[in-house]
């Protein structure tokens, strides 16, 4: 299967209060460095998102603007103890809990207009499988949270819905590195397989969609 002239989007976070190194952000600075992708022949689009609903918004913008085959977004989640891929996003946002900017949501949903909820664009199954088998616990889950994880992952999925094809997009949630059992080692490793693994869905994709020569 070819993996060439594939584009990946590949997005985590920067520090917050509480959380000065924030494992998802070094996660894809690892991932950006890696030659295998290059070598065969896939594009990555990295972004260090900044803790801020406004600033991270344009930030994905400009990701999105490339228009990647696949987007991978992570994120910390401060109690997890394990990966959670997760396979929905919902139209809302916390009121209660400022951002890094310090501003607040003052309506709870994201995109007014916007439906409830949206399903991840892809085969979360699949996409758990392979951070499995890089050594990382993996589990699916169904709640994103209200903050800006869940934030990105719903104008990402909304963003790009009317694209044809509309790139798969997975947001997966890993767990602090405070966590029993967990390395930058570990999580590097598990990032690297998910970003394999949406290039490998996206060719797969590709091929179906009749835009593989």
């Amino acid at each position: 299967m070819k993996l060439s002239r594939l584009r990946i989007a590949v997005a985590g976070f920067g520090p917050f209060p509480g959380v000065p190194k924030n494992p998802s952000g070094e996660i894809v600075r690892a991932v950006a460095t890696m030659r295998r992708f290059p070598a065969a022949g896939i594009t990555l689009d990295t972004a260090i998102l900044t803790t801020a609903y406004h600033e991270a918004e344009q930030q994905l913008e400009t990701l999105l603007a490339k228009k990647p085959d696949a987007i991978v977004l992570f994120g910390v989640a401060g109690r997890a103890k394990f990966i959670r891929v997760e396979a929905i996003a919902r139209n809302r946002a916390s009121t209660l809990h400022p951002d890094h900017a310090r501003f607040t949501p003052t309506f709870r949903k994201l995109i007014p207009s916007g439906a409830e909820q949206l399903k991840v664009r892809g085969p979360a199954i699949r996409m758990r499988a392979a951070i499995r088998a890089s050594g990382a616990r993996a589990e699916l889950s169904p709640d994103a949270g209200s903050y800006l994880c869940n934030a990105i992952f719903y104008r990402a999925l909304a963003a790009t819905a009317t694209r044809n094809p509309s790139p798969l997009t997975f947001f997966l949630h890993v767990p602090p590195l405070r966590a029993r059992g967990v390395s930058p080692a570990k999580l590097i490793r598990a990032g690297e397989a998910a970003v394999w693994a949406a290039a490998h869905e996206a060719a797969k994709a590709r091929v179906v969609s009749g835009r593989d020569d």
